[in-house]
């Protein structure tokens, strides 16, 4: 979106004291540009004629850039036809731009980790997925040919830390440092785990990562956070 986009943050958030938060994609080749997260990210909803397999797990598709959603889908509604159970998640951000021509604001929406399809399927279907001529790869472990299945707790850990908009101010205070692990304790994040970035006063810029895929920045009150002693 370049120089015209822009970061909002919810005023009535502010109004009721609530923190508003940017999260920041720390994917190789991505600008890492802070932006308001969508509302409303959610988990796809696999057919119901489906069963969800007991190796249901988490993989990453690659796919053309700016086609994430629609690929998506398209898995989707053929693996519902043949009565598969699968789940997508492509995470959003909402960016705003202003038009040349009429010097208005618009909203829109855009993808956070650009060419990721997050599926949730079994491992015997994966070959109907990066078989497809609009799939690129499955993304594996470095150095490995074995596509990479991604820890349940992980994903979701990562995905409640950049779908995170707000959240109400609780009374805690701790000293902290780069590099301490730490977890949210408070709010719609409660129980997410990260790492602190960078301390500034009462702000906080902790991390979270998806390991070997990709990470994400989030600026938080430190009165959210409790140090997790790892000793």
């Amino acid at each position: 979106c370049g120089n015209q986009c822009q970061n909002e943050l919810d005023i009535d958030c502010m109004e009721s004291k609530q923190t508003a938060r940017l999260a920041t994609s720390t994917i190789a080749g991505d600008d890492g540009e802070a932006v308001q997260k969508t509302k409303y990210n959610p988990i796809s909803v696999s057919s119901k004629k489906a069963q969800k397999p007991q190796d249901a797990g988490w993989y990453v598709a690659v796919v053309r850039v700016n086609c994430e959603k629609k690929i998506a889908a398209d898995i989707q509604q053929v693996l519902d036809n043949k009565a598969i159970w699968f789940e997508y998640w492509v995470p959003t951000k909402r960016t705003f731009t202003v038009s040349k021509r009429t010097n208005k604001r618009k909203e829109i929406e855009r993808v956070f980790l650009s060419t990721f399809i997050f599926c949730h399927v079994s491992r015997a279907e994966l070959n109907g997925i990066r078989f497809r001529p609009d799939v690129y790869k499955m993304l594996s472990m470095p150095g490995s040919k074995t596509i990479y299945r991604i820890p349940d707790m992980e994903l979701e850990n990562y995905r409640r830390f950049v779908e995170c908009a707000c959240e109400e101010v609780s009374a805690f205070t701790a000293p902290l440092k780069k590099g301490q692990k730490v977890r949210v304790f408070g709010g719609s994040l409660k129980g997410v785990e990260a790492y602190v970035q960078r301390v500034k006063g009462d702000r906080v810029l902790i991390g979270c990562e998806i390991k070997y895929i990709a990470g994400a920045t989030i600026e938080i009150d430190r009165d959210l956070l409790e140090v997790i002693d790892e000793k």
